[in-house]
């Protein structure tokens, strides 16, 4: 039976044209986010290998045992010290490959004394202190010795009494890449005491996650530039205050311009402030920075937030919406009595979750990322934001890209999960404001 429905001409392929260029945007706009993730848990050389590898290699746990028979170690503290060199000397030397730990256990007459272990992220972490050159010496590590056990960042079991020792006694021929290279490196090491006995690895997939502990790893440390915590948290109350100042400063402005300013007052105002889009941000840039130190708010974040307290765009979006809510019902709560700060707080802005919504979004989204006024007006680690500390970590040799690729990822969730979460009053803030075509 043939169907009675009308069909358009063309509306097929309209149709396939518009989820076409539909899908183009969502894979152009998933691809870099994957590639991101993926680089997150790589080594540091796995993001320029080419070509490139979308899934990241499973670190490995790397062990190595040490024979310490006819030696003259006899101390505990003798054997911490020759399992610090072994396990930073030698990550030192492989630090572009991907282990995800390292261990190393010592045997002394068939009976296993010691065992040291360290994670990536504690290398990572610790490596710009512990080891910054390849200087190895006995000296150099006694030196760094009180360090690591300030910061933990070794865990060392002395266990003189220990069982015996039933693990493999020779390395073997047919190594893995990873265990031949560390091999190669403790043999031709003319620091160490012990023979090397065994090395082993197993796969540990745990280590995959070890790029994004060392961000909170590093805020552990004496050097205040690494605290990416804090960069976080800095980040977070120059948005919010930002956000906050709009809906106070910004919404009371756009109500007074749709409901208080009549005739052409109110269209001159409105073309006053959206005039201040125009003008780009590099041409205030000195006058800001002069005022900001006249009033003594360089260096803090009150001088971050100012700036951002009233922007034109907002103004006008609020009073867009504004413009739409029925003119009826504020007459009506004038006739009771009521006054225009009562009728915008109990009316308004009950009425007005919507724009607010996207003022909120909208804001988060440009301060949350910014970069140059942070950067001009806060020069002091203490009141970076993580864009700020981005930039400084790319100076770094301790900051490889996949650690900064786990930064972004973090400081990207956020995002994420407010687009998400507020996507409905975002469309429906953006029908009322009059841009929507």
């Amino acid at each position: 039976m043939a169907s009675n429905r009308i069909r358009e001409r063309g509306a097929g392929s309209v149709r396939a044209v518009s989820y076409s260029v539909a899908l183009l945007f969502i894979v152009a706009s998933i691809v870099p986010i994957v590639w991101m993730i993926s680089s997150s848990m790589k080594d540091n050389i796995s993001i320029y290998r080419f070509p490139p590898t979308w899934v990241p290699t499973i670190p490995k746990a790397v062990t190595i045992t040490l024979d310490y028979d006819g030696t003259e170690l006899q101390s505990e503290e003798q054997f911490e010290l020759e399992a610090m060199k072994a396990i930073w000397f030698t990550w030192k030397k492989m630090q572009n490959d991907a282990i995800g730990s390292l261990g190393v256990t010592g045997v002394k007459d068939g009976v296993t004394i010691f065992k040291a272990e360290m994670p990536s992220y504690h290398f990572t972490a610790g490596r710009p202190q512990i080891v910054p050159t390849q200087l190895f010496t006995d000296a150099t590590m006694r030196l760094k010795l009180s360090m690591i056990r300030e910061q933990k960042l070794t865990r060392f079991d002395w266990t003189p009494d220990g069982g015996a020792y039933d693990g493999p006694s020779s390395p073997g021929t047919d190594l893995p890449d990873t265990s031949a290279g560390v091999l190669a490196t403790v043999n031709g090491a003319n620091y160490l005491d012990g023979r090397v006995l065994a090395v082993t690895e197993r796969a540990d997939w745990t280590r995959l996650f070890d790029n994004y502990i060392v961000l909170w790893q590093m805020a552990g440390g004496k050097d205040a530039a690494y605290n990416f915590p804090k960069f976080l948290l800095n980040s977070t109350i120059v948005t919010f205050g930002t956000i906050v100042s709009h809906m106070l400063i910004g919404g009371m402005a756009g109500y007074a311009l749709a409901h208080l300013v009549r005739g052409r007052a109110s269209g001159l105002w409105t073309l006053f402030f959206v005039a201040t889009i125009m003008i780009p941000e590099i041409a205030i840039l000195v006058p800001l920075y002069l005022t900001m130190d006249k009033l003594h708010l360089v260096n803090t974040l009150w001088g971050i937030v100012l700036p951002h307290t009233a922007w034109g765009i907002v103004i006008f979006l609020f009073k867009g919406f504004f413009e739409q809510l029925p003119g009826e019902l504020l007459q009506a709560a004038r006739i009771d009595g009521a006054r225009e700060l009562a009728i915008y707080w109990r009316i308004i802005v009950p009425m007005a979750a919507p724009i607010f919504t996207v003022v909120s979004v909208m804001t988060f989204i440009s301060v949350w990322n910014e970069f140059l006024w942070p950067l001009v007006v806060a020069r002091k680690p203490d009141v970076w934001t993580f864009t700020v500390a981005l930039n400084d970590f790319q100076n770094r040799q301790s900051m490889g890209a996949n650690v900064m690729m786990s930064s972004l990822i973090v400081a990207t969730i956020p995002l994420m999960i407010i687009i998400i979460s507020c996507q409905r009053l975002i469309e429906k803030g953006v029908s009322f404001t009059g841009l929507k075509g």
